[in-house]
């Protein structure tokens, strides 16, 4: 546990490295902290930082630069002391929202942008999913004598295709007897609903509806859609990131919506928002980033996640807060929009 000296010094310079990038010598604490005390005062207490792993020094001589302990430190702090978004910017946010409310698409588009540029880094926010796909029309066309395509429309304009190989041939007159029939035993319902009706089926529909159910779960194993990405100009413009190879990784791994969606999986574990700071990331691109990131939605019915990406140098406060509230509003406007 950290003295309160110890801990004002660490919070000066994750401060002043955060806005400059640079690691932060005792002499520029002594000078704009003002704890009134001497650069040799503070230099002892950095020495007990970096002892501790709060702080590495790139340089024997040179000033501190926050580890990922010390950052992690400081992010435990912000329930007591931090920067929060700004009530002009809150009602900015609010504002925006609600011109598109009923537009999904500009929505998450929007909510993306807007974090991107609030915060300065990169926004990852995810459409709005249902826990649980829908049914809500089939078709099965004929492509040879015992192959057919199922194509599968599920609600919130999802479409899902499959190869289907019959034991015996079937005509399209017949495949669309099928459609019709599925279609009137299973619109709009869930796959495990699906399972409990005890309507009597033909072979060929025994088939059409465990294919149907297959394609389902596999739809509803996906917690997040795919996420809509904003702002990679703001991380390559970072100093850490501007000429760093890493940096190769990390936009790789952006490019890559399946394992973004993946990571998100396995970060979003109940509520609240969730800060994961350099190596507490399982991604190896992701060990020089901290993500932040929120769910939102309604709980059992609708979901989706909202995060902003960037270096380790991030203002920790405002992320966490922004990224707070424009969860909420998404909420809110979920609620509206599914319950309407």
């Amino acid at each position: 546990m950290l003295s309160e000296r110890q801990t004002c010094i660490l919070k000066c310079i994750i401060g002043d490295y955060i806005s400059s990038a640079r690691p932060v010598g005792s002499q520029a604490i002594a000078r704009r902290s003002g704890l009134g005390l001497s650069s040799a005062t503070i230099r002892n207490a950095m020495a007990r930082l970096e002892e501790e792993g709060y702080i590495v020094r790139p340089h024997i001589s040179g000033g501190g630069v926050p580890s990922d302990k010390g950052y992690r430190y400081y992010v435990e702090l912000l329930s007591q002391d931090a920067e929060r978004t700004s009530v002009e910017e809150r009602r900015m946010l609010a504002h925006l929202f609600h011109q598109v409310e009923r537009e999904l698409d500009e929505w998450t588009r929007l909510a993306a942008v807007l974090l991107s540029r609030t915060v300065h880094n990169v926004a990852v926010v995810t459409f709005p999913k249902e826990a649980e796909s829908r049914v809500k029309h089939l078709k099965l066309v004929s492509l040879q004598q015992s192959l057919a395509m199922l194509i599968l429309l599920l609600h919130q304009a999802k479409l899902k295709q499959q190869l289907i190989a019959f034991s015996e041939s079937v005509t399209q007159d017949e495949l669309d007897v099928v459609s019709n029939h599925f279609n009137s035993l299973f619109h709009d319902l869930t796959w495990p609903q699906i399972v409990a009706q005890r309507a009597a089926l033909s072979p060929v529909e025994e088939q059409v509806r465990d294919s149907v159910i297959q394609l389902m779960v596999a739809e509803d194993e996906q917690m997040f859609e795919e996420p809509y990405i904003e702002g990679l100009s703001n991380i390559l413009a970072q100093p850490e990131f501007a000429l760093h190879r890493d940096m190769l990784g990390v936009i790789a791994l952006l490019e890559r919506k399946d394992a973004v969606r993946t990571m998100l999986h396995q970060v979003l574990v109940g509520d609240g928002v969730r800060v994961l700071i350099g190596t507490e990331n399982r991604e190896d691109a992701m060990k020089g980033c901290s993500l932040i990131v929120t769910q939102y939605g309604i709980p059992g019915r609708v979901r989706g996640a909202v995060g902003v990406i960037g270096p380790t140098r991030m203002p920790y406060g405002k992320a966490i807060s922004t990224v707070s509230y424009v969860g909420s509003l998404m909420s809110d406007l979920a609620a509206e929009i599914y319950s309407g």
